[in-house]
């Protein structure tokens, strides 16, 4: 019949079946039984979930900037193609972005107008004065990497972003788990009431920054976050003078998928949050979010930067121009890392043995100094990795957290379907008897 409905079992999804003994549908595979007006429920829900999210941004292109002849100078690395943009005051003696020496002078075509620029606030002196602060201290450092490390060689250079503004709605639904724990005599149980978990809301999220260079790593971007665009000023050359200024070579539309990335984890995260007060356990099934009152501004933002090339690899430092925020990676000195090692192993071995002759009655224990020996080099391993990722600061940011717009987030009510609960009972072993005492008349 072509009227006729068939139900799947929200557990397992396996087929349902109408008992007529209890008047539910009942799943023979794993056990579970509904009402009908579940089944119903839980199916309109699926066919609810079904709608898939829709991120899609909308952007313009942004106005040319050109001279009386319609082109720009700059410079052009002849190493890792970067062209940057600088007025006649300002000389470019190496790439920020490669440490490249031998940058020369052209003149380019197609530069954009940015809708608005962040000044720079933060000095060369102070730039420079971080960069030495984050050198300082680090034992795994090669000393010859110092050396070869130009300091006074830092750029200040204008990092052109995107920064896109929207608004997230839809829900999050989840399997959630209420469980309660009880004994008797017997056994003890335990039951699981399973539900439905839906929460669905709208999130604004503003100017979150995504770079527009090919050539500037996006992880390095990330960790110089956050700026406070709110400080923008409108396009004037003057802001230029004295810097480099990127060109941007990462349209609008390639840089939204990293945009809608993070509006995606933040708000799953914020409807999470919602839900995991209510449970004990949740369990992601499906998302629906959509944007819309999408918004791309682009901007230029200032970077203070210097690559330095090392045995082959290059090693960026980079610091925000507006707040000081710094993010780098420097080389390890293998030899160094193993000294640390085994340095910061042998002194935890010897104050661990020590503790162990102390109070072990002062005699030596062979099994417990192994014991201290092994203990002592894990905690060298501990400390040699610790001071191994200071070496590198970079972090990507998966989030936008810090750019959801004061009070944009509205939660919508609850909508939690009750599914099946399921009880485990555990039978308490039985006490054993004890044997019986012999007694003196026994023995005699």
């Amino acid at each position: 019949m072509s009227d006729t409905l068939s139900f799947k079992c929200p557990c397992c999804t396996a087929a349902l079946s109408f008992s007529g003994g209890t008047g539910e549908l009942s799943c023979e595979y794993c056990g579970a039984s509904f009402t009908v007006e579940q089944a119903k429920a839980a199916q309109a829900a699926e066919r609810e979930d079904a709608a898939s999210s829709d991120m899609t941004w909308t952007s313009a292109a942004p106005a040319l900037l050109t001279d009386e002849n319609g082109k720009v100078s700059g410079y052009r690395c002849n190493s890792c193609g970067a062209e940057m943009v600088a007025d006649e005051k300002t000389a470019a003696t190496e790439c920020p972005y490669c440490g490249n020496n031998a940058i020369i002078p052209q003149s380019f075509e197609g530069v954009y107008r940015p809708d608005l620029v962040v000044p720079f606030t933060v000095d060369r002196k102070r730039a420079q004065e971080a960069l030495r602060e984050f050198y300082r201290g680090k034992k795994l450092l090669p000393r010859t990497f110092t050396e070869t490390s130009r300091v006074e060689n830092m750029t200040g250079l204008y990092v052109p972003f995107w920064l896109m503004s929207c608004r997230a709605s839809g829900s999050v639904t989840f399997e959630g788990i209420k469980t309660k724990r009880w004994e008797d005599d017997k056994a003890s149980y335990e039951k699981k009431d399973h539900y439905r978990v839906v929460r669905s809301g709208d999130m604004d999220f503003t100017r979150i920054p995504v770079d527009a260079s090919t050539k500037m790593d996006d992880d390095t971007m990330d960790s110089l976050e956050p700026y406070d665009v709110s400080k923008s000023v409108a396009y004037d050359a003057a802001y230029f003078s004295g810097y480099l200024a990127d060109r941007f070579d990462v349209s609008a539309e390639e840089a939204q998928p990293r945009a809608s990335e993070r509006v995606q984890n933040t708000f799953r995260d914020k409807m999470e949050d919602a839900a995991q007060r209510d449970y004990d356990s949740l369990e992601q099934k499906h998302e629906s979010i959509r944007i819309s009152d999408t918004k791309t501004e682009y901007a230029m933002l200032p970077v203070w930067m210097l690559s330095t090339k090392f045995e082959g690899k290059v090693y960026s430092f980079a610091m925000n121009g507006q707040t000081g925020q710094v993010a780098g990676s420097l080389p390890v000195d293998k030899g160094a890392y193993t000294k640390q090692l085994a340095l910061g192993a042998l002194i935890a071995a010897v104050v661990l043995a020590a503790l162990v002759f102390l109070f072990g009655g002062r005699t030596f224990h062979p099994a417990g100094t192994a014991i201290a020996v092994v203990v002592g080099f894990l905690i060298g391993l501990i400390r040699a990795a610790s001071m191994k990722a200071a070496m590198n600061t970079i972090a990507k940011q998966t989030k936008a957290k810090g750019y959801v717009a004061e009070k944009g987030v509205h939660i919508n009510p609850a909508h939690d379907l009750f599914l099946f609960s399921k009880t485990e009972r555990r039978e308490k072993q039985a006490a054993q008897p004890k044997p019986p005492q012999n007694t003196g008349a026994a023995q005699r």
